[in-house]
This record gives structure tokens, C-alpha cells and sequence, in this order.
């Protein structure tokens, strides 16, 4: 048995399973000979493969002229005749493709100019999109997942996650990633152990290897004996016995021991998550992550009705519970199958959030649209991702009203006063947080990428990783200024990002002021417990002693965090 300390382990729980290794991109060549005889079959299903290609970019084109580019590519003559000689000579059509992929990949690659040189990704997504024709699997290569299995990747991006059934996964590890990834968010939502950012010991790990995820100590076991596997499965059991203690009281209100009331909501970047949250005893869903719905689809961006019945079914959960619907946070880390973004030096300081909405205002005149569509239902709020002005609130908010006259006029029914709020998530913000507060009526701290910016640590790096702490006191001070700032104008101010989530924060959150905290669904039960022990003047002197540190680990030290 290797036993490994881990400084990313997501969740308080345990999994015990045998490794599944994903192969991103892996086609494997069959080398199968085919006779001369099936040959001109093999040809059919190649110009059957291209045109069902043909006419996934055809569509994706409308929306990305990077798609009209790939759709010559598609049918170039080079590239049809480079495959037609190979399956002549006897390959397979999905070898022929993915050997012409690499030799006129490399040939794109050795040309001097340098917007040539860059058609060899091109080619390469135009033969794998092929690929995806002929090869079933790799047109979701995660469909082979076996139940109970322990997922293992070198990294996973968030449209990766999008298409993994969960149900069949009991714990994650990735060879890269950090605690504040968006895989890290989804396997806390889900209560999911998970290892993110192994590094090189990820090697270790094989295929069919039974291996143990310990998220509350931080270990991961390989190839435990019997006995430990006992011990671990025996832990399981005291962790749900526990989880069903504080389970029965989540669903109540919960307020500190001398009164003061508090909504602990839940994040959601699903209507399943959504259904999901309710269950666990969420006031309502503090933050719904629509860029998910946005990242599940692989043929451009969903259109008003897909996304009216999206958020309208996730009003309908919450049964009049808020529902704070974060408009498009895409770009930095997330990306989209279908819409390439510009390739960016510093993308987490790019074009990425309102900007990206601002910017294809088409796009985000859909989205807006159908969350006041959703309104109809009750309890929906609208939230503005990295905003940093007020010209980009006043932008959109202007667009905002344009389309609500727009549902005016075609008698469209909405909630005319719809709540609106702004995520404060950088320096800029927080600084600004007076004058947007007095033009929205609330705001959500978004931790994650505030640490980022107020540190300058990009949450993302494992050399800096130990830098990266929101319990730093410039972090703090950051939360105090917003949530005074906030009050000052009447305006109700949560909190969103993953720290909310460690009940052990509570007494700080409750301390420094917030209406509202959002957390992962399965950390619902716990937060409440905790808040329902506290004394507000209490906590309210821990978040100034917390304010006037000098240090992180007076910080620490003074909430009794590690």
C-alpha cells in the first residue's frame, strides 16, 4: 500500500474504487488491414463522415467564423485525397484520418508564416471531428466510465464535466487542477471526493488499481490491504450516520443563538443540482452557473427556449426561493466547444464574463430575455459577472431594460421589478462597491477570484498554490469594505465562493456582516448547524480581531483553521 499526503482534496468524504484512466484525444489505430473487396465501403463511410462534419459546421458557423475556416478545411482536397490513398493501400478509415491529421499537421507546422503555421490546430480539430463520425467512442469517450469507479485524468475541463454521468464516478483525481478549479466546485456540489493537481505521482496510478480518496484527511491510499479498505468503509458509514444527524434540521431556518436570521443557500450549475440543493435544506439557490448550460452543447449557444425552460424548471424547485441566475461567466478557465477564444497571454485578466456578454450582445440579449422569461415564476434575480465599472453595469442594465420593453410589447409575461445584482470579485469592485451599490439591490462576494486578484496568485499555479488564501487580511479587509459598503445603501450583500462552504468559516462570515451565504449543496446541513451555535456579538468581535491582523495565520489561528 503507498500512502500520499495531498494538499488538494476536495470534500469531507471518503471513496474507495478502482482507477479509470481518461486518455483525452486518444485514438488508438486499429492497424487492421482491410480487404480490397470492403475498400469501397470504407470509402462511403469516410464522405459520410465528412458530411455529417460538414454539417455540425455549417451550423457552428453561424456563430464562429473560426467554424466557416474549418468547414473549407473539411472538404480541402488536399486532406480528402491524403485520406482516399490510404484507405486505397488498406487502412480503416478512422486510421486513414487520424494519419493524415498528423502528416499535414506537420506539415502546417514547418511554414515560415505564422498564420499558416497555426492552421495545423485547425487541421487537427477538423480530423478529430471526423474521428468523432467514425469512431462511436470517441464521440463520448466518458460512456465507457464502469460504475464505482474513481476517475482519473491528467485535467478535465469544465465541458469535459459537463458530460460525465457522476452517478457512476465515486471520486476524481487529476494530474492538474487546483482547489479552487472548476472540477474542485462540481466535486464539492457533489459532496465528491476529489484530488486535484497530483502532479507527477498521478503516474502511479493504473488502470484497474483500487485506490482510497480520504478528503478529510487529505491522503490518497493506493492498493490498500484488507484491513484498511474495512477501516475506511467502517468511516464511510460513521460520515453518512452523522450527515443524517444534521440533515434532519437543514431544512429549517436557521438563525445564531441570539436571534439574528441568516439564508444559507446553495450553488447549482444544473437543474438536477438545483433539485439537489432543495433536498439538502438550501433557503434557495444563491448562485446558478448558467455557463453550464452554455458548455454542455457542442453545437453553438442555446437558444431562448432552451434556456427559458432551463431556468423556469429551476424557478419552478425553488418554489419561490431565491434564484440568482449569474448571466454567461465564460472564458479564464472555461472555455466553449464550439466558440474559440482568442488566444490571451493573461486569459484570467482577458476578455472573459461581462465582457464576453457585452461584447456578442445577440448572445446576451437571449440570455437576458429568457431569465425574465423565467421570472414569470418567482424568486429569480439576475447577477452580473466581473463587473469592475459603472459603465459595464450601466451597459447592461440598459440592455436589461431594452429587453423588457422588447416582452412589453409582445405581452410577454416577467417580473417587472426583478432583482439585480453584480458579483464583486475584484479590487476594482470592492473599491467602486458604494456607487454600484447604489444601483443594484445586491451583491455576492465571489472569493475565488477575488484571493486571486486582491494577492495577485493565480489560483491555478501549484508553485504559488500555498500563497493563494482568502484568510489573508487583505482578503478579509476586502469583505469588510464591500459589506459596509453594501449596507450603507440598503443593499444585501452574500457570499458565494467556495470558502463559505467550511462551516469553520461561519463565525467570520456571520461576523463580518453577510445577509446570505451560498454554499456547495451537501455543505447545507453542516453550515447551519454551525451557525445556529453562534453568538453574534461573539463572532462580531472575531471578524474585527480579523480585520486588524497582520497576518494570514493570525487569521488562521484565530477561527481555528489549519
Amino acid at each position: 500500500m503507498l500512502r500520499l499526503r495531498v494538499k488538494q482534496a476536495m470534500a469531507d468524504a471518503v471513496a474507495i474504487g478502482r482507477v479509470w484512466r481518461y486518455r483525452a484525444g486518444a485514438y488508438a489505430p486499429s492497424g487492421r488491414v482491410v480487404p480490397s473487396g470492403e475498400r469501397p465501403a470504407e470509402q462511403s463511410r469516410f464522405d459520410a463522415a465528412v458530411a455529417a462534419a460538414e454539417g455540425e459546421l455549417e451550423k457552428l458557423a453561424a456563430a464562429n467564423e473560426i467554424f466557416a475556416a474549418h468547414l473549407e478545411l473539411a472538404a480541402d482536397p488536399m486532406l480528402m485525397e491524403n485520406v482516399a490513398e490510404k484507405i486505397a493501400e488498406g487502412m480503416t478509415a478512422a486510421d486513414a484520418v487520424h494519419a493524415a491529421s498528423g502528416e499535414l499537421a506537420a506539415l502546417f507546422a514547418q511554414i515560415d508564416d505564422e498564420y499558416l503555421r497555426a492552421r495545423a490546430d485547425d487541421v487537427r480539430d477538423v480530423c478529430r471531428r471526423i474521428l468523432r463520425q467514425l469512431v462511436p467512442s470517441e464521440t463520448d469517450p466518458f460512456a465507457a466510465i464502469p460504475d464505482g469507479s474513481i476517475l482519473a485524468a491528467d485535467e478535465l475541463a469544465p465541458s469535459d464535466t459537463a458530460r460525465i454521468d457522476f452517478s457512476r464516478v465515486r471520486g476524481v483525481v487529476t494530474r492538474r487542477g487546483s482547489a479552487t478549479s472548476h472540477l474542485a466546485i462540481l466535486a464539492r456540489n457533489r459532496n465528491l471526493p476529489a484530488v486535484v493537481g497530483l502532479g507527477d505521482d498521478f503516474d502511479r496510478l493504473d488502470d484497474g488499481t483500487i485506490v482510497v480518496l480520504d478528503g478529510l484527511a487529505g491522503e490518497l491510499l493506493i492498493a490498500p490491504d484488507e484491513h484498511t479498505a474495512a477501516e475506511y468503509r467502517r468511516r464511510m458509514e460513521e460520515a453518512e450516520a452523522r450527515s443524517a444527524a444534521a440533515d434532519a434540521y437543514a431544512s429549517q431556518p436557521v438563525t445564531t443563538r441570539d436571534g439574528r436570521a441568516l439564508a444559507v443557500l446553495a450553488n447549482a450549475g444544473s437543474v438536477d443540482e438545483v433539485e439537489r440543493a432543495i433536498r439538502s435544506g438550501a433557503d434557495g439557490i444563491g448562485l446558478f452557473r448558467s455557463e453550464f448550460l452554455y458548455m454542455q452543447r457542442q453545437d453553438g449557444f442555446p437558444d431562448e427556449q432552451v434556456q427559458t425552460a432551463a431556468y423556469a424548471r429551476a424557478a419552478e424547485l425553488c418554489g419561490g426561493r431565491p434564484l440568482v441566475i449569474r448571466t454567461l461567466d465564460i472564458g479564464g478557465d472555461k472555455s466553449l466547444p464550439y466558440y474559440r477564444f482568442p488566444e490571451e497571454e493573461n486569459p484570467f485578466l482577458g476578455w472573459r464574463a461581462i465582457r464576453v456578454s457585452l461584447e456578442l450582445r445577440d448572445m446576451f440579449r437571449t440570455q437576458l430575455r429568457a431569465i425574465l422569461r423565467a421570472s414569470a415564476r418567482g424568486g429569480v434575480r439576475v447577477m452580473f459577472p466581473m463587473i469592475v465599472s459603472l459603465a459595464e453595469l450601466r451597459d447592461a442594465l440598459a440592455l436589461l431594460e431594452e429587453c423588457k420593453e422588447e416582452l412589453r410589447r409582445q405581452e410577454v409575461p416577467f417580473d417587472d421589478r426583478i432583482p439585480v445584482g453584480v458579483m464583486i470579485e475584484t479590487p476594482a469592485a470592492v473599491f467602486m462597491a458604494d456607487e454600484l451599490a447604489a444601483e443594484v439591490d445586491f451583491f455576492s462576494i465571489g472569493t475565488n477570484d477575488l484571493t486571486q486578484y486582491v494577492l495577485a496568485v493565480d489560483r491555478g499555479n501549484r508553485r504559488i498554490a500555498a500563497m493563494y488564501d482568502t484568510l489573508h487580511p487583505a482578503v478579509v479587509r476586502a469583505m469588510r469594505l464591500t459589506v459596509d459598503a453594501a449596507h450603507r445603501h440598503g443593499c444585501e450583500v452574500g457570499i458565494c465562493g467556495e470558502f463559505a462552504g467550511c462551516a469553520a468559516h461561519a463565525e467570520l462570515l456571520v461576523g463580518l456582516g453577510f445577509d446570505e451565504l451560498s454554499v456547495a449543496p451537501p455543505s447545507v446541513p453542516a453550515v447551519k448547524e454551525r451557525i445556529r451555535g453562534l453568538e453574534t456579538p461573539q463572532a462580531e468581535l472575531t471578524a474585527r480581531r480579523a480585520v486588524e491582523a497582520a497576518t494570514a495565520s493570525e487569521v488562521h489561528e484565530l477561527i481555528g483553521v489549519g
